[in-house]
């Protein structure tokens, strides 16, 4: 049985309340995870290139108002 397999096992073993309190703890979790992973798009400068290329579709007439 793999660690995720295990994991999956004991989620359902939980009581109500306590997959809430795993929701909240993962929710902080994942997003912590995805602000870091943010941060070194940025600092490596990915995002530029993703700009420039949104920039010319809106130039070009392929993106929509919101």
């Amino acid at each position: 049985m793999s660690l995720l397999d295990d994991i999956q096992s004991k989620i359902y073993e939980l009581t109500k309340e306590e997959r809430a309190r795993l929701r909240e703890w993962f929710d902080e979790f994942d997003g912590d995870s995805w602000d870091k992973d943010f941060d070194e798009y940025v600092k490596n400068r990915k995002l530029e290139a993703e700009a420039a290329k949104a920039r010319q579709e809106n130039a070009d007439g392929k993106s929509k108002e919101l």
